[in-house]
């Protein structure tokens, strides 16, 4: 899901909806606002923090993450430094798991 920083809004209708119960796998973008020049306040942190761990309640695992190179931006704090306002993040989906003997 890549709805450049509609994400968090989906993901709260998805879970309002129960649209992700027969959902296996789950690859999201997710952005902060801090490429559009506007720094996240705390109570947006704790918004996206809370949204991701409801993925977690739900039976999702994440088994992947990832900078998006593409979205990189000099820091507000570490003007030297690059960081990325967007993380992909790869998640499956526990309750449709099985267990594989070797």
């Amino acid at each position: 899901m890549d709805v450049e920083y509609s994400e968090w809004d989906s993901l709260e209708k998805m879970f309002e909806e129960k649209m992700l119960d027969r959902v296996k796998q789950l690859v999201i973008e997710v952005h902060t606002k801090e490429e559009k020049k506007k720094k996240s306040t705390v109570d947006d942190l704790l918004r996206y923090s809370n949204i991701l761990t409801q993925l977690e309640l739900i039976g999702f695992r994440m088994w992947r993450w990832h900078f998006n190179k593409s979205g990189s931006f000099r820091g507000h704090n570490y003007p030297s430094k690059n960081v990325s306002c967007c993380y992909e993040l790869s998640y499956v989906n526990s309750k449709y798991l099985t267990s594989v003997s070797v």
